[in-house]
């Protein structure tokens, strides 16, 4: 279930491209990995959600003049851009332990995704 804030927001990490990524990339068929190591895929791990965000922020920056241009995904144009994403993941693991929030949102990313 997805609950929506007062203004159609979704929440933290609730926005259903992510979800959407996750399970294409991830979860599509029976021969992907999140199905065939699904040991290490429950719950989604940070370091792939860390590169979801970054291959989203691609997407944006593709757009940001109004006007689509290919920005390729590769490590150099975007690796300090995947590193700030885990940080903060981190950062916000940490900071929201005693509730398991992030570790919540992952499992439910798995538990969609498959």
């Amino acid at each position: 279930m997805v609950t929506h804030l007062e203004d159609g927001r979704r929440g933290f990490l609730k926005a259903p491209i992510i979800q959407k990524i996750v399970n294409t990339m991830w979860f599509a068929n029976k021969h992907d990995d999140g199905v065939l190591f699904h040991n290490h895929f429950k719950p989604f791990p940070y370091p792939a959600l860390a590169l979801v965000l970054a291959a989203i922020e691609c997407c944006i920056d593709e757009w940001m003049t109004g006007t689509r241009t290919d920005i390729p995904f590769t490590i150099q144009e975007y690796r300090a851009t995947y590193e700030s994403h885990l940080k903060c993941l981190q950062a916000f693991e940490e900071a929201t332990k005693a509730y398991n929030v992030l570790p919540g949102i992952c499992m439910r990313l798995y538990e969609v995704g498959r």
